[in-house]
Parts: structure tokens; C-alpha cells; sequence
């Protein structure tokens, strides 16, 4: 009976940890409802005030701490604040989600421009080629799978932080790559996989996908001929595009 009754609060106490969870999300949310509604009235100290209740709410949704940054920025904008703190508040925004595109049929030009500025800043571009052409490519960040195309490939708006790459082709050696993007430039990296001796596989199984995920890279000295340059100092490899600026 005490096993059974230790058991029924654990369930209790779960249910009420959701709630709690699930009622921290409200707030965060209708303070955030109410922080934009209180800039495009330009009521801007009520505004702030509202979010920044969002970026205090514990394990907020990453979308909603996003909105509350970019607007604090907004606000510091109409209130002519020091550059300094509009970059900071949007240094916040665009590490929480360095993809995300502004709705230009709503943000007027003046704010839109100052938030690209700092965001172009901040993210990169990477153009990847192969030898051979058209390999399976995965980048992982963590524990997320970035994107799972094949080459060559431009990848952009990367924030400067660690990754780790895949490649994968039928007849040749996977080939695992750690790399860190340089804030702001186009990169070219070019890999020549190794032919493999071994019989069967194929491609798009990737079999070390998992083990990726996982934070284990290992390049044997020699084993990867990989180079990477900056911008149009690309040797005879390909030139990169040009970083684009809201792409």
C-alpha cells in the first residue's frame, strides 16, 4: 500500500509540474502579446516592462524569447538608445534563431535594416564541394540535425559556433569533419573522400549518423584532404556566392 500510495504523488506531482510548465508558457505568452501590442501603440516603457516579463519566465519557448528580444530592440530604436544596447538585445534574438525572417508586409524598413545589420554580423555562409560531385552531406549542431543534402551545397545562416559534418558516398570512406564558421563571411570548404576497399553499403545509409549525433569526431591525421578558405580567396577552387544579406 505505501509502494502504491508513493507512487499515485509521483503521478500528482508530475501532473502539477505540467501544469506549472504548461502556466509559465501562458504568461510568457500574453506577456509577450501584450509587449507588442504596447509597442505599436508606442507605449514603449510599458512595453519593455511587459518583455521582459517573457525573458524571465523559466524554459520559455525559444520562439517566444526570440520576439521578446527583437521588440526590446524595437523599443530601443524609437527610444534612440545607444547602438550598443539595440545590438545586444539583438545578439539575444539572433542566436535563438540565426534563420529566422522578419514579415516586411509589418516591420517597417528602420527597424527591419537595423536588426539584418547586426544579424549579418553574426551569421556565415559555407559553400561545400566534393571530390566526387553530389555526396550525401549531414551538419549536426548538438544533438540537431542542420540539414541532410548532397553536394556541392551553400549553407547560410550559421551562427559562429562548433559543427560537425558527414559525408557519405557509395565506393568511398565516410568522412567525419568538425568545423567552426567564421562570423559574417562566406566560406568555401572542398573534401576529397577516399576510395574504400570494402564491398556493399550504399548511399544515403550514412551508418555513422548516430555516432555523430552523439559529439564523437575523429579525423585521422592524413585521412581527410579537406581545405578552407575565406571569401574570394578560394585558389582554384570554386568561388563561393556572394554572402547574401536576408537569405
Amino acid at each position: 500500500m505505501r509502494n502504491f500510495t508513493s507512487f499515485i504523488w509521483v503521478i500528482v506531482l508530475g501532473c502539477l509540474f505540467s501544469v506549472s510548465r504548461a502556466s509559465a508558457q501562458d504568461v510568457a505568452l500574453q506577456s509577450l502579446i501584450q509587449g507588442k501590442k504596447f509597442f505599436w501603440e508606442a507605449k514603449f516603457d510599458r512595453a519593455i516592462n511587459a518583455l521582459r516579463r517573457v525573458t524571465q519566465v523559466q524554459d520559455a519557448k525559444r520562439e517566444y524569447l526570440f520576439e521578446a528580444h527583437l521588440y526590446s530592440g524595437f523599443v530601443l530604436l524609437r527610444q534612440n538608445a545607444p547602438n550598443s544596447e539595440v545590438r545586444t538585445v539583438f545578439t539575444n534574438a539572433v542566436n535563438l534563431d540565426p534563420r529566422r525572417k522578419l514579415d516586411e508586409m509589418v516591420i517597417p524598413p528602420d527597424l527591419s535594416e537595423p536588426f539584418y545589420e547586426v544579424r549579418n554580423k553574426l551569421v556565415g555562409c559555407l559553400y561545400i564541394t566534393s571530390e566526387p560531385e553530389e555526396v550525401d552531406l549531414v551538419g549536426v549542431k548538438g544533438d540537431s540535425v542542420l540539414f541532410d543534402e548532397t553536394t556541392p551545397l551553400l549553407v547560410c545562416d550559421l551562427v559562429n559556433q562548433d559543427y560537425q559534418l558527414l559525408l557519405t558516398e557509395k565506393g568511398y570512406e565516410q568522412q567525419f569533419i568538425p568545423l567552426n564558421l567564421k562570423a559574417g563571411k562566406t566560406d568555401t570548404l572542398h573534401v576529397a573522400l577516399e576510395a574504400s576497399f570494402a564491398q556493399g553499403g550504399g548511399r544515403g545509409k550514412k551508418k555513422g549518423i548516430k555516432w555523430i549525433i552523439r559529439g564523437g569526431v575523429v579525423v585521422a591525421a592524413g585521412a581527410v584532404l579537406y581545405t578552407t578558405l575565406s571569401g574570394s580567396e578560394s585558389g582554384d577552387l570554386p568561388s563561393p556566392p556572394a554572402h547574401p544579406n536576408r537569405n
